[in-house]
């Protein structure tokens, strides 16, 4: 199995060539093309939606974003053209996590960045809950220029983590080392760990099996704990949320994981 598209979200975000540059080690590895897409929504018909505001106003306010999109997209170019993969560029306004989801129904996977400045990493999440692929996050702070080589899978047994592990098999068969970390036994629902550990195996993975008790220590933490323990360089789990009316409510791994990771984390629901 192969990633074959990746869809990139592109912002004003200081660390998008840090993003970038994991994207095309990822696409050069798999022979994939690069989506990138840029999301923009107009301030002004978000915050004074049914208020009197000049039109004027409103098309500068466009105007503005469109030329901010289009320097984004000019870095973009420059840096790509030196890398040798194949890319598009996508301007669509509109919300961020509808975009993004939408675009991600014709890409294998979506990569984005920790967003420092949002608390409840609550873009990442939504995206990963509704866009029906995998989120592929990397991290705000360190440099990762590869991932996939040693990867830490959190197993549970349920929906969410299969899923999530199915949909990293293109990472997990190229994997020099596959990690699959359990807690304890009574945590786990469905598949038992030796099982998904033969399943990993008949897809040509190198599997080896570490489990903890959990104890005190919440599920996020540990595996945190464990990828640091196992030097790995990228985590899969599953991305665990419920809608509340109109808003999306994450599970505890989800938020702490996505607050406190320090290596490439795949999510997928």
């Amino acid at each position: 199995m192969l990633f074959r598209t990746l869809l990139v979200h592109a912002n004003a975000d200081p660390h998008l060539q840090a993003r970038l540059a994991l994207a095309v080690s990822v696409a050069r590895e798999h022979g994939a093309k690069l989506m990138i897409v840029h999301p923009f929504q107009p301030l002004l018909t978000s915050m004074f939606y049914g208020e009197h505001v000049p039109v004027q106003a409103i098309e500068a306010q466009i105007e503005l974003e469109r030329r901010n999109a289009a320097e984004i997209k000019d870095r973009t170019a420059e840096y790509l053209s030196r890398e040798g993969v194949a890319w598009e560029w996508r301007t669509q306004e509109g919300p961020l996590e509808p975009v993004l989801a939408s675009s991600g129904v014709i890409a294998d996977m979506i990569i984005m960045g920790q967003d420092e400045h949002d608390r409840d990493s609550s873009l990442v999440a939504t995206v990963a809950l509704t866009a029906g692929r995998p989120v592929l996050c990397v991290p705000h702070t360190g440099t990762f220029t590869t991932c996939g080589r040693r990867v830490l899978v959190a197993w549970n047994g349920s929906r969410e983590s299969a899923r999530a592990t199915h949909d990293a098999l293109p990472f997990l068969q190229k994997a020099d080392n596959v990690i699959l970390f359990a807690a304890d036994p009574e945590a786990e629902r469905g598949a038992s760990v030796p099982d998904a550990a033969a399943h990993l195996a008949a897809h040509g993975a190198k599997v080896e099996v570490k489990r903890t008790v959990l104890g005190d220590l919440d599920a996020g933490s540990a595996i945190l704990n464990a990828a640091a323990e196992t030097g790995a360089d990228l985590v899969v789990m599953g991305a665990y949320g419920h809608t509340r009316l109109s808003e999306w409510v994450f599970g505890g791994a989800t938020r702490s994981i996505l607050q406190a990771m320090t290596v490439p984390v795949l999510l997928s629901h």
